[in-house]
């Protein structure tokens, strides 16, 4: 009996401090004046099937920052972590400009990848050795640069069109449906290959390939990889004893030697091929050359090594494989329930095609279509290629604006999110933030958005520096697509996205179907 009264006194003991560890840091929003809903042990302020897949993770978002309307600042707790969310642009636009100093870094993802090959990457980096890579890498992002790997994008575009051509011819109907997020995926997997890897793989003919097959994997969230994470965030120190990682590594290894091949062949065979393998060794070679010239100290300059190569091309794998994906599904999305957008976009693109009257679409001329461009600003603003991001604090400041009123006080430690889904929906900011307007984009209207609200590459020097990129793609493969097709609602077709998006995935319960039209 004695003995089962020392178990049950251990186990009391044993629950008592979990619960003092699990609510330790839940005064620390309250001490500093943040509004925050009441959080609950362990778990925080986030329901626990957001953490899965039974919320509907944008729709929430947003109502979570109407909830504080009027307030500058709102704060949750993601398990046991104070996060402070930014409401008011003025603040934004301090901690990610002006007062950037005091904002350099992301903050510190707690699970294996600073264990890895990713840490060298330009999103992980910190501190000194970010703005060096930064300075490093910005040659190689250029619009001179973007010209150059153009014709790679273009030709993904045009296999990507033809695959549909095809199944067009052989239906009986003169339409056929399909599910955009796995094309999407398939378009940017061979773009990713060939820009970021130096490979041509065509994921439309050939459905399998390891190439694409390994990413899927990879970028793919599961329940196990979302309770990995939550551990590691929890308690990182016993997750790295017990040697549990959050990314399947080997499969990293992959992308890692198909990399080195690349770059081992080059060398040998003086191979020049215009994508980011050739311009990130082009960066490593100004940059070898720069610390040659250097004076004597100048072993203080970081050099940019095969394995910072390595990193950036993983880091551009994990930005384009879904990145460009999402963007497309939501773009493609609203023109086929916006056709009078679709209408206009096509007339446009008509009127250049007619131009260039049978030569091939160049990079200048893309560049210059104005209602394209406004089309996929306004996909950009309405879903956002990332729905947020953050600033870690470096040192404490008082966040004043221009008359010198203090907006907000930072302290060295605080994780301050920019949550930019929320901001591009709400009416503040954009005037019907569910209507899908391209017009806000037009040359008259503008001006008439406020800096600090439209966000869809982030802000200030850590901005997302492959922008140019993606614009490029995303553009490249909607004026093909929209030049030979009409995209019209299937049977499947979500009438209310922002109910249908439940769990991280960022894609509808039943997929994003949409049907297509040849317009021939």
């Amino acid at each position: 009996m004695e003995k089962w009264i020392v178990v049950l006194s251990l186990v009391v003991v044993l629950l008592v401090l979990l619960y003092k560890w699990s609510v330790a840091k839940y005064g620390i929003l309250t001490e500093r004046g943040v509004p925050h809903a009441k959080p609950t042990p362990l778990l925080g302020t986030i329901p626990i099937r957001g953490m899965f897949t039974g919320l509907p993770v944008l729709k929430y978002m947003i109502e979570q920052h109407m909830q504080y309307q009027g307030s500058r600042v709102y704060g949750v707790y993601a398990l046991r972590d104070p996060l402070i969310f930014l409401r008011d642009p003025d603040l934004i636009k301090l901690v990610g400009i002006k007062e950037f100093d005091h904002f350099v870094n992301h903050h510190s993802m707690h699970n294996n990848v600073q264990e890895s090959i990713l840490s060298k990457s330009l999103i992980s980096l910190k501190d000194a050795r970010w703005r060096e890579m930064r300075y490093i890498l910005t040659p190689a992002f250029t619009g001179t640069k973007m010209r150059v790997m153009y014709q790679l994008i273009q030709s993904c575009s045009e296999e990507a069109v033809r695959h549909i051509g095809e199944q067009l011819a052989q239906s009986n109907t003169g339409a056929i449906e399909l599910e955009m997020k796995d094309y999407f995926t398939r378009f940017a997997n061979d773009v990713i290959a060939t820009v970021a890897f130096g490979l041509s793989v065509n994921s439309f003919r050939r459905k399998d390939n390891e190439f694409f097959r390994i990413g899927q994997s990879l970028s793919k969230i599961s329940v196990w990889s979302i309770v990995k994470a939550v551990l590691h965030a929890l308690m990182p120190r016993l997750m790295k004893l017990l040697r549990i990682q959050v990314l399947d590594f080997e499969k990293i290894d992959y992308f890692t030697s198909l990399v080195k091949v690349a770059m081992r062949y080059r060398k040998e065979h003086n191979v020049l091929r215009p994508d980011m393998i050739h311009l990130l060794m082009e960066a490593k070679q100004l940059r070898h050359a720069e610390l040659v010239n250097q004076s004597k100290d100048s072993s203080r300059y970081a050099d940019f090594t095969d394995d910072d190569l390595l990193a950036q091309c993983l880091l551009f794998f994990f930005a384009g494989f879904q990145i460009i994906s999402s963007a497309l599904c939501f773009l493609s999305y609203e023109l086929c329930m916006n056709p009078e957008v679709q209408s206009e976009l096509y007339s446009e693109i008509l009127s250049v095609d007619r131009e260039l009257d049978g030569k091939p679409l160049t990079f200048d001329r893309l560049t210059r279509m104005k209602y394209l461009d406004m089309v996929v600003q306004e996909g950009l603003r309405k879903w956002p290629p990332s729905i947020a991001t953050d600033r870690e604090c470096n040192k404490d400041i008082d966040l004043c604006d221009e008359s010198g009123e203090k907006l907000f006080s930072a302290k060295k430690g605080d994780v301050l999110q920019i949550p930019i889904f929320p901001l591009h929906h709400d009416p503040e900011n954009f005037a019907e933030p569910e209507r899908f307007d391209p017009q806000r984009f037009s040359d008259e209207r503008r001006d008439e958005i406020r800096p600090g609200t439209f966000l869809p590459f982030g802000l200030g020097p850590r901005n997302c520096i492959g922008s140019r990129l993606a614009l490029m793609e995303l553009k490249s493969i909607v004026y093909q697509l929209i030049l030979g097709f009409r995209l019209v609602p299937a049977q499947k077709t979500s009438t209310n996205l922002l109910d249908n998006i439940m769990g991280h995935n960022l894609q509808p319960k039943d997929g994003f179907w949409l049907k297509f039209e040849s317009r021939k």
